[in-house]
């Protein structure tokens, strides 16, 4: 009997030490606001469940440390990110808005993202037209890639908490319901010098010998560019780029098929990959298989 294993949506909750974001978690969690917390270090996850559905979200801590250290990783990895900004905090706007448009050069294509201005019952908090304004974002109304909403938010009375919410954790679990699995045609794990520790075609279908030749073509031409791709269209077929410390997977997949996925089945391959190697245990294409077979998206 196969054990499925399902893979939750992840939202990344961002913004400057003291937005908010420990609080907007615990109102979501409880109902209730919660205004005694110590900094988040590093990083927090926490598990969100309403109407049936699990959210995995993960608190990241607001200090320049922090935001160097993880902040990138993980928001490269969300379906959704809210960042949050104090609206009474009219000395670090220009701090903001450098952190809002990295996290929005980082999001995957496609991502879910919501602006909080946050502590709007406070009287000396900045007009919505001044924060608009200051952290220029009228620009992503020329950005038609990424789903992108304001709100004006309160965690003390909870203004506008349930809607934005709601508004993500729809807008998200629509987009990965519309595609729950993926044509996965081949898998690379590379190491730090792009030598290859794992290379298995997954098909003997009539795509093989099309599949050969872009797989030679992304490695004659795209290896040298592997640190800024993403991912880059080959012919049929997307390749999907992951790297986690010294080590890159390399997913192909249909160019049809959910960039989003892919990048959480190249992540699940990739531990259940290194796990097996670290353990001395064989890596082949049955096992490859079996793993993309034991995958639920959910």
């Amino acid at each position: 009997m196969v054990t499925k294993r399902k893979i939750h949506p992840v939202i990344v909750i961002a913004g400057l030490g003291n937005a908010g974001k420990t609080t907007l978690i615990h109102r979501l969690k409880t109902g209730e606001f919660k205004d005694i917390f110590s900094p988040t270090i590093g990083f927090q996850v926490d598990i969100i469940r309403k109407d049936g559905n699990r959210f995995d979200i993960v608190d990241l801590g607001g200090q320049i440390a922090f935001r160097n250290a993880f902040w990138e990783n993980f928001v490269t990895s969300c379906h959704g990110c809210i960042f949050i900004f104090d609206r009474t905090d009219k000395e670090r706007l220009s701090i903001a808005k450098e952190w809002l448009w990295k996290v929005n050069e980082w999001l995957p294509k496609g991502a879910n993202f919501a602006f909080f201005a946050n502590k709007s019952d406070l009287e000396s908090s900045m007009p919505l037209e001044e924060v608009v304004q200051g952290l220029e974002l009228s620009k992503f109304s020329e950005s038609p890639s990424k789903s992108f909403r304001i709100f004006e938010t309160s965690n003390v009375t909870g203004q506008n908490i349930n809607e934005c919410w709601d508004w993500i954790t729809n807008a998200i679990r629509k987009r990965m319901g519309s595609k729950t699995s993926l044509d996965i045609y081949a898998f690379e794990l590379l190491d730090e010098r792009l030598e290859p520790i794992i290379s298995e075609i997954l098909i003997e279908n009539e795509k093989k010998e099309f599949l050969e030749e872009t797989m030679g073509a992304f490695n004659t031409h795209s290896l040298k560019m592997i640190d800024s791709l993403p991912f880059i269209n080959i012919g049929d077929f997307v390749v999907h780029i992951i790297r986690k410390g010294d080590y890159y997977a390399i997913t192909y997949i249909d160019k049809d098929d959910s960039q989003n996925l892919a990048r959480e089945l190249s992540l699940t391959l990739m531990f259940e990959t290194l796990y097996r190697i670290r353990r001395d245990l064989k890596v082949d294409k049955d096992f490859l298989l079996n793993s993309i077979e034991t995958i639920e998206f959910i």
